[in-house]
């Protein structure tokens, strides 16, 4: 029996029952968009698959969580929690302002159906000339607004030269007028995520703002300008960016954009490879400079491109 205008246990329960199964299934059926929207980033790639997929499947293992949540747990909840005098959706000010909101679009949509059915057509259509525009390259390079510096020296070189080089190095970079800050490591740190041996020199160089640059410069202009200063005998000069240097090295074991690898049994072999590929590489247009250098089981020849 109904008191002071509330509902009875039994007629609460049926509605919340009949709005949770009403909202429950336009919820899952959202979810499971999104997620296929979503999926066609797990058959990536290289450096984009390294990149994008830890965000698609933490959203797509939140998204299952909160279906479960919806179906499952927001029932009882509203069963425990929603008691006394419950206000109908007509007087509820949030629900009649987003009626007032979209009502007049959807019967405008309802009352011309097919004209609503061409436009969206005619969207899709007219995207496709922009999707082929886009080139190729599903990510292209973005500008870190920073520098890594990494160069190789022969792999016997003892601590204190390798740290003397560094110093040398970072001193020279330092006072580049486009350079802010300069941090160098060299070694490796005591991780195993970390496998640089000590002939390595990782050196990330923080930029001015591009407003406080000299003018006409470019950050091509800038790395040009500062490999022509740190030419050091038995040093081999490496230039890339932060976050793509960690994202190729995932990826490829490569610590620059191109390189190729050279594996087998005898060193010889693999030097005399590696310095044919090398001689065979430098007429290849769009080559700038090539050098080889030892690493685990092989040679490995970096390449770098020459910028447009």
């Amino acid at each position: 029996m109904k008191q002071n205008n509330l509902l009875t246990n039994e007629e609460r329960e049926a509605r919340i029952e009949k709005s949770s199964k009403l909202i429950g299934g336009a919820i899952v059926s959202s979810i499971l968009i999104t997620l296929v929207s979503f999926s066609p980033i797990l058959f990536l790639t290289g450096q984009e698959h390294k990149l994008f997929s830890p965000l698609v499947w933490t959203k797509t293992f939140a998204m299952i969580g909160s279906a479960f949540v919806v179906v499952f747990l927001v029932p009882v909840l509203m069963v425990m929690l929603l008691k006394g005098k419950v206000r109908p959706e007509s007087k509820h000010p949030i629900s009649r302002f987003f009626k007032w909101m979209y009502s007049p679009i959807i019967l405008l949509c309802m009352r011309w159906k097919k004209t609503t059915i061409a436009l969206s057509l005619a969207l899709v259509l007219g995207s496709i000339p922009l999707v082929l525009s886009l080139g190729t390259e599903f990510m292209p390079p973005l500008d870190e607004g920073s520098l890594l510096f990494m160069p190789v020296t022969l792999p016997s070189v003892s601590n204190s030269e390798i740290k003397r080089i560094m110093q040398v190095q970072d001193k020279i970079i330092k006072d580049f007028p486009e350079v802010e800050n300069v941090l160098g490591k060299a070694g490796r740190a005591n991780t195993a995520t970390d496998n640089a041996p000590v002939s390595m020199i990782e050196t990330i160089i923080l930029l001015k703002p591009q407003s406080e640059w000299r003018d006409g410069m470019t950050k091509n202009d800038i790395i040009d300008g500062l490999n022509a200063k740190l030419q050091i005998p038995g040093v081999v000069n490496g230039w890339t960016q932060p976050i793509i240097n960690r994202i190729n090295m995932l990826s490829t074991g490569i610590r620059t954009d191109v390189g190729v690898k050279i594996y087998g049994q005898n060193l010889d072999t693999i030097n005399k490879l590696a310095q044919q590929f090398r001689l065979e590489l430098q007429g290849v247009d769009g080559v700038k400079d090539l050098y080889a250098e030892p690493i685990t089981g092989g040679m490995y020849i970096d390449i770098k491109i020459k910028k447009k």
